[in-house]
């Protein structure tokens, strides 16, 4: 070793100046891995996710619901309606022996944009509509009419029914509602 201070002294200052770079080196390599091993990562995680067999019931779960909400919203919007001339029936209740009756009232909701000359044919079809009422209504006991959902079924049947006897030209009826619906 050198006996000079000065000399002692800069090797000194040298070694220290070198330790603390060693260490830095250190940190920046086990950071440059770090981030290297995170990014990797990161790039799987991506990769995995868009090779990733898509789940086709929830996709179809999803349709489902997208088509039920269209649905509702068609529903919600209110068509044009025969409500000017209703269809009224009074019938026997089938098993009462002629003791009971029913009388119903139905009229029709329709899409007056789309089938613009559907409501002239409703109203000229009304006489039939109202046999095709009367020929239903009359084979239906008194149990099927006080069923807890008789007349939305009733109404189902009946709309079936009229759309069925339609000329597909014309287009069809959206729903039959019930007006007057009274059981004595």
């Amino acid at each position: 070793m050198n006996s000079n201070p000065e000399t002692a002294e800069k090797e000194t200052s040298e070694a220290k100046e070198q330790k603390p770079e060693g260490k830095n080196s250190k940190a920046l390599f086990f950071g440059i891995i770090a981030a290297a091993i995170l990014l990797n990562t990161l790039i799987a995680f991506v990769l995995i996710q868009a090779t990733r067999p898509k789940d086709f019931e929830k996709e179809r779960e999803k349709m489902r619901v997208d088509s039920l909400k269209q649905v509702m919203e068609t529903t919600k919007q209110m068509g044009a309606t025969t409500d000017k001339e209703p269809i009224e029936a009074i019938v026997n209740i089938a098993g009462t022996d002629g003791e009971r009756f029913l009388k119903a009232t139905i009229i029709f909701e329709y899409d007056d944009q789309k089938y613009g000359e559907l409501g002239a044919e409703l109203t000229r079809r009304a006489p039939k509509f109202k046999s095709i009422l009367m020929n239903h209504l009359s084979k239906l006991t008194l149990v099927e009419l006080t069923e807890p959902d008789a007349k939305e079924r009733i109404s189902k049947d009946v709309l079936r029914l009229i759309n069925n006897s339609l000329p597909s030209k014309f287009g069809e009826v959206r729903e039959v509602m019930f007006t007057t619906f009274i059981i004595q």
